[in-house]
């Protein structure tokens, strides 16, 4: 299993089981009946499954013979007839789905996570400017119609790649791109990190509450004007100046 951009590309499953995965991928999307079984791009999808099993698990040679020669046959029709050049040696998750027929190019090399999403007129290839490497694509990730990826770039999951971009650098999971060469025009969004609650130290009740209500002992002594700052009352007691 590999690892792409956080997440596995899910090759873990034998080609016939991916392909039953590509089969209720088509449905989910409202292919059904003759409609699903004469889409010409699942027929395309289901000739890589085939050379990919024969390549990735070889059965045994009595039976290893014919369907090579039927691989090769059904291979060399989707890219007469059809255009769509899916090499069997190419490592893809379970759940494709290509729109349109037409102008698709995958190279043997490639690496491409579950449930992706392809248009027509795209390349997933090697650089033609010295830079060595094919491009690995996480999850769930969109290619737009006409839209290039080459060379050794990390196309993250649930990237999105618009219509007619040149990627030639790594574009992060859930990011969406554009442009030649491709740039970030939005990024994933942000979840929200729920920051943790400030812890206040105890505080003594006794020293918060202050004095408590007639306890004489934290009473001022009345008189006392050195401790408490009040000035010396007279009091006239029948005529009498008496100071307090």
């Amino acid at each position: 299993m590999q690892t792409v951009t956080g997440s596995t590309t899910g090759t873990g499953k034998v080609p016939r089981g991916r392909f039953r995965e590509d089969v209720a991928r088509y449905r989910s999307k409202g292919y059904s009946g003759h409609r699903l079984w004469l889409e010409p791009a699942l027929w395309a999808i289901g000739a890589h499954r085939l050379g990919n099993w024969l390549y990735t698990e070889p059965p045994a040679a009595l039976i290893r013979l014919p369907l090579k020669l039927l691989s090769f046959l059904l291979t060399k029709c989707c890219l007469i007839l059809m255009e769509m050049d899916i090499d069997p040696q190419a490592t893809i998750g379970g759940g494709l789905y290509i729109g349109h027929i037409g102008g698709v190019h995958i190279n043997p090399g490639a690496v491409m996570g579950r449930n992706c999403d392809l248009a027509h007129r795209i390349t997933i290839g090697a650089s033609a400017m010295g830079r060595s490497g094919i491009p690995v694509l996480g999850d769930e990730v969109y290619i737009g119609t006409g839209a290039a990826l080459v060379g050794r770039i990390r196309i993250g999951s649930g990237a999105k790649i618009a219509a007619n971009s040149l990627v030639i650098t790594n574009v992060p999971a859930g990011a969406t791109v554009m442009g030649v060469p491709a740039r970030i025009i939005m990024q994933p969004p942000k979840i929200a990190v729920a920051k943790p609650e400030t812890v206040l130290p105890a505080v003594d009740a006794a020293a918060s509450s202050g004095p408590a209500h007639g306890d004489a002992s934290n009473q001022p002594a009345v008189g006392d004007a050195a401790v408490t700052g009040e000035l010396p009352v007279a009091i006239v007691v029948e005529g009498e100046a008496v100071r307090a």
